[in-house]
């Protein structure tokens, strides 16, 4: 028993040590961690699957985390939620009745209450809910992507400089960037082991999303919401709410962003009106400014062969999503093969809220969240237009896709035509 200990504390420790070295943060934090005397309020603030997942992290993370308000647009979900995450967590949530709020300000409701928020609904309303989180003070984990259009971009950055000037603490939910193993290549791509990069490819290839049918009783903007991924002013298309976690991997190895986009899509297996206006395949070619391109496909559509990862080919060698380097002559030069790490959502959550309580430094990751999530409505404006899209103009771009208010019984501006279908988007119209 003794040696089993001792064993399980050399790994432990050794693990400690391995994510002091690729985060430069110590000490590590877990569940058993003294965070302090008083506790951190926390709300949630969009309660579907990767909202409550986010919270089981954060609670997990420390148990000086309290949860004490919900928000969502939709009562089952908040329901659903909060039976889940007090089964498990039922000694540090605390949501009565009257901070369980519906609607579509229920995140004022929830910000005002907390000390720190997860902002996890469709990425469409987050740049709203960002600036009113930090204008009142509190912390923000918020989901990736941070905006569908530029106008959402441009405010998610200016909100970001205000949480540095109020030291409010910022992490952004693009996870890979805190995997341990991934940290440990990237490290060694910096450090020249694979050799001049010269190109980079993303996949993102998957099945199609499921459809939740329209009712009677239904608003057009309640079925879309509770259809977001089919719908660009709500999800931002496939680039930007899936494979925008492979693209910020390659620029966070690029250490810069694509300063241009060209591509083309379509739609080959979604038709007919439960099925949105977002396509359904895409690809994208970016350039960087010293000219190496990243090439991007992706896909929504069952029954063919899925794919989800990137290659980096450089002159020596090349690294994948498999977390190896292999020469050019097909030997392995490297491998990281523990599989006892802590997810990578975890791990953000851990700084997060180490931040936060004093175990670990500031942290605020809207710059590079923001600039990746631009490098996704690059690539969805680019693959729209059939156009080659400079980075420079398209910053500039005033085209807005996301409604400036709501009401549920709000006439929408992408609803559908006279047949019951929704206008897609056609190339060869300029979206600049």
């Amino acid at each position: 028993m003794k040696e089993n200990k001792r064993r399980t504390f050399i790994k432990n420790s050794s693990k400690t040590l391995a994510a002091s070295v690729v985060f430069g943060h110590l000490p590590s934090l877990s569940s058993t961690d003294n965070l302090g005397q008083r506790s951190l309020k926390l709300g949630l603030v969009g309660c579907g699957g990767r909202g409550s997942g986010a919270a089981f992290q954060a609670l997990t993370a420390s148990k000086a985390v309290q949860l004490v308000a919900m928000g969502d647009v939709f009562k089952h979900e908040l329901d659903k939620s909060l039976q889940l995450i007090s089964k498990e967590f039922s000694n540090q949530v605390d949501v009565p009745g009257n901070r369980q709020f519906l609607g579509l300000e229920a995140y004022k409701n929830v910000i005002d209450a907390c000390d720190a928020v997860i902002l996890a609904t469709p990425p469409g309303f987050r740049p709203e809910h960002f600036e009113y989180a930090i204008a009142a003070g509190t912390h923000v984990f918020m989901e990736k992507p941070l905006a569908v259009d530029v106008p959402g971009y441009r405010k998610v950055i200016k909100v970001g400089k205000n949480a540095t000037e109020k030291k409010l603490n910022v992490v952004v939910g693009l996870q890979s960037r805190f995997e341990i193993g991934l940290n440990e290549m990237v490290n060694k791509i910096h450090a020249g082991e694979i050799g001049d990069i010269l190109s980079m490819d993303v996949y993102y290839n998957v099945g199609k999303a499921t459809v939740h049918p329209r009712r009677p009783d239904q608003t057009e903007l309640e079925y879309q919401i509770s259809n977001w991924h089919y719908f660009n002013w709500l999800w931002g298309g496939q680039l930007a709410g899936q494979a925008i976690h492979q693209i910020d991997v390659i620029n966070w190895i690029k250490e810069d962003f694509p300063i241009s986009a060209s591509g083309m899509g379509g739609r080959a297996m979604l038709n007919g009106p439960d099925n949105g206006e977002i396509f359904d395949h895409h690809y994208v070619e970016y350039r960087y400014a010293d000219g190496t391109k990243l090439h991007v496909q992706c896909r929504q559509m069952d029954n063919c062969d899925n794919r989800l990862g990137f290659n980096v080919q450089g002159s020596k060698a090349m690294a994948d999503e498999r977390l190896q380097i292999i020469d050019n002559n097909g030997e392995v030069l490297w491998r990281y093969r523990d599989e006892d790490d802590p997810s990578s959502s975890q791990i953000e959550q851990d700084v997060f809220l180490g931040a936060i309580l004093g175990k670990r430094p500031y942290v605020n990751n809207t710059e590079y969240g923001a600039e990746s999530t631009m490098t996704t409505i690059l690539g969805r404006m680019a693959i729209e237009s059939g156009q080659v899209i400079d980075l420079k103009k398209a910053k500039a771009s005033n085209l807005r896709i996301v409604p400036k208010e709501f009401a549920w019984n709000m006439k929408m501006p992408n609803a559908p035509l006279e047949d019951g279908n929704y206008r897609i988007p056609r190339p060869g119209i300029p979206v600049l």
